[in-house]
């Protein structure tokens, strides 16, 4: 049974994202929900560090090769804690926000071609060209894409960016627009148990 892997976004922490990964996850899978290592100074944690914090940061279209450092470090660690703990086989990976541009940078790792399906809500892109090389690389899987219309941290724009560049490489898209902002609302998320449900 495959592995399901979901990542808080900034200010969050692992035991605001369990409870609705649990919601989600279907029965017999195994669930990771891992905890970011920075922490953020307004509250919880955070998978990089913007070299500084306003409202608008997450509204810059490219990280500093600071945050790329942290990015790194990021994926170093999630790398550590997937081969400690998921059972060999399949993985979906995926999070909110942070947490689904993470899930989008483990195909980077060679852990890569475990990865059947990734799971990107109210996120954006981190290192667009080196993802479209990667994506080119790999077999196409199958992305659930979320986001919200009236989303002020992580415009629609850039979430659109991220569906477009895994349609681009052929993969199976998902698509659900809410009208709402930066959340994950509740009435959609029997959509994604069922969209996992498929992979068994």
């Amino acid at each position: 049974m495959p592995t399901l892997i979901m990542m808080h976004g900034m200010t969050g922490d692992a035991s605001m994202m369990r409870p609705f990964a649990e919601k989600i996850l279907p029965e017999g899978w195994t669930l990771l929900v891992p905890q970011a290592r920075y922490k953020h100074p307004a509250r919880g944690f955070t998978w990089w560090r913007y070299e500084n914090f306003d409202a608008d940061v997450t509204r810059r279209m490219n990280l500093s090769r600071k945050e790329l450092i942290d990015v790194d470090a990021s994926l170093s660690q999630l790398e550590h804690l997937i081969g400690a703990e998921a059972p060999l086989g399949p993985l979906v990976v995926g999070g909110f926000s942070q947490g689904g541009a993470m899930a989008q940078e483990l195909l980077h790792l060679p852990i890569a071609d475990r990865i059947q399906g990734i799971v990107c809500i109210g996120t954006r892109l981190v290192r667009p060209m080196e993802l479209r090389i990667r994506l080119s690389e790999l077999d196409s899987k199958r992305l659930f894409w979320m986001h919200g219309e009236k989303d002020v941290r992580v415009p629609i724009e850039d979430g659109w960016a991220v569906a477009h560049q895994f349609e681009s490489a052929d993969w199976a898209v998902e698509l659900i627009e809410h009208k709402k902002g930066h959340m994950i609302p509740i009435e959609h998320h029997d959509a994604l148990k069922e969209w996992l449900e498929t992979f068994i």
